[in-house]
């Protein structure tokens, strides 16, 4: 079976979150509560007490990362938004099974992403599931709601911050190929997320 998955557009998130990860530092604590609750399945994951968990801005992308070595868990958002303001959002993956119409559901290269911790070498494919736009498979987008957003500095930070509230749900899946086909199908049950945030965001200059 061919496995489907973006692992460049992986990689990058993944370097990129880890760029700008949070300290955990007594200053940077001291300088506002930052948290990430989030379910998967039904269950809290957020057992770790020093995560690293980081929002950035940049490219007419709203970046959200929750990486923990210790529970050995992945959850990244990359979600296309033109201007940075509340609102509702759908994030899924159009490279594979997305039934993506550019007229209709463009194709700005989002991602939601749930899966074990970054390693090497990588851990399996089929344990990672992501967020699609495919009706014939009933999986439906991520959705991403942004409640507020606040001008508020980040204490160290060289970078322009604001303190921004949300919060995010749905069913992420793993896909493959039919082989010699071109049909998609679902391996493995779905994985039912949801959770809530309140960070600072890092607004990198395009």
């Amino acid at each position: 079976m061919k496995k489907i998955f973006d692992r460049s557009l992986f990689l990058l998130l993944t370097l990129s979150f880890l760029s700008c990860k949070e300290s955990t530092t007594k200053e940077n604590r001291s300088n506002g509560d930052q948290k990430i609750e989030l379910m998967a399945d039904g269950i809290k994951k957020t057992l770790d007490p020093a995560p690293l968990i980081t929002t950035a801005y940049t490219n007419s992308h709203f970046m959200l990362s929750y990486l923990s070595e210790k529970d050995d868990i992945q959850f990244t958002i990359s979600a296309y938004m033109q201007d940075l303001k509340p609102g509702s959002y759908q994030v899924y993956d159009c490279k594979s099974a997305s039934e993506c119409d550019d007229e209709k559901v463009p194709d700005n290269n989002q991602i939601a992403l749930y899966g074990p911790y970054p390693k090497n070498p990588p851990p399996p494919v089929n344990l990672s599931r992501v967020a699609y736009y495919a009706p014939r498979l009933g999986l439906k987008p991520l959705t991403l709601v942004i409640t507020s957003i606040t001008d508020e500095q980040q204490l160290g930070n060289p970078f322009k911050t604001k303190r921004i509230k949300g919060q995010f749900n749905g069913s992420l899946a793993h896909v493959e190929r039919q082989q010699g086909g071109y049909d998609y199908y679902v391996v493995g049950k779905t994985t039912p997320i949801d959770g809530n945030f309140e960070m600072f965001c890092t607004i990198h200059p395009n």
